[in-house]
């Protein structure tokens, strides 16, 4: 090996081996990359308003990063629009605090000052706690005591994941942004009363979560006066892990079997 080659090695090693661990320092733009586990979907929302407050006040605070896999180089752990913004506005450097942690972390401190920001829409927050709990195994009340929330809260926020993702987006494209209301509407999909939650939010009739807790309350009584959710004639009988439904002709029972399909495609997907 050559002599310039086991110098490079050794500033790598360096570079690796320091600890900067709640160090603030001036970083140059190029030498900063986005981290790919970023729990906000929209990066670059925002930008041009969030460019101008740093143009008129500077920066406040500064971003925070951990070192990359290349020697000299860093990602973001959370900030990704701040530096965004100062890129915009052709900043060649900015104040970063460096932090040493695992990778499986990085996400995680991404997350938590995020959450703790209160900058991330119910639709990001549901998919960054979920892989939380699939990758790193947490379970509600760690969830809840890793962002001081209840593990009920965290339940309620999670059910939000259960919604398949076509219902998901339509409450998106419907511009539920309220995370309480979000959890009504999974309530509602589960249910199966989510077309007419959505027309009645659509219409103004249902604006506040008091409504939402109504409209579904109203929508279990119904569906426990009539279980399959419509008004053929019909019986059910168990007996004891099969159920029997009984209609009066050919036509209501395939009027049954129709709905049932579509309820169970729902719940659990197209059969293959």
């Amino acid at each position: 090996m050559s002599s310039k080659s086991k110098r490079l090695g050794t500033l790598a090693d360096i570079y690796q081996a320091e600890n900067l661990d709640g160090t603030i320092r001036t970083i140059r733009m190029e030498k900063i990359e986005p981290s790919e586990y970023q729990p906000r979907q929209e990066r670059k929302k925002g930008i041009d308003e969030l460019a101008q407050t740093l143009k008129a006040d500077g920066l406040l605070q500064p971003i925070i990063v951990s070192k990359g896999t290349k020697e000299g180089s860093y990602k973001i752990i959370a900030g990704e629009r701040r530096y965004h913004a100062a890129k915009s506005l052709g900043w060649s450097e900015i104040e970063c605090k460096i932090l040493n942690r695992p990778d499986k972390e990085i996400y995680k401190l991404a997350v938590i000052e995020n959450l703790q920001r209160e900058n991330l829409s119910p639709y990001e927050e549901v998919d960054a706690l979920l892989f939380l709990k699939n990758m790193h195994q947490y379970t509600d009340q760690e969830l809840g005591d890793l962002f001081g929330k209840s593990r009920s809260y965290m339940s309620e926020v999670l059910s939000i994941a259960a919604m398949s993702r076509e219902d998901l987006d339509r409450c998106r494209k419907n511009e539920i942004q309220n995370k309480n209301l979000l959890v009504q509407a999974a309530q509602a999909a589960k249910r199966g009363s989510l077309d007419d939650f959505l027309t009645l939010f659509h219409k103004g009739e249902l604006k506040t979560v008091k409504d939402a807790k109504s409209f579904n309350q109203k929508s279990k009584d119904e569906r426990e006066k009539t279980p399959l959710g419509f008004d053929l004639p019909y019986k059910v009988k168990r007996s004891g892990t099969t159920i029997q439904i009984l209609a009066d002709s050919e036509e209501q029972s395939i009027e049954i079997y129709k709905f049932i399909r579509k309820e169970l495609s729902k719940r659990f997907g197209e059969s293959q």
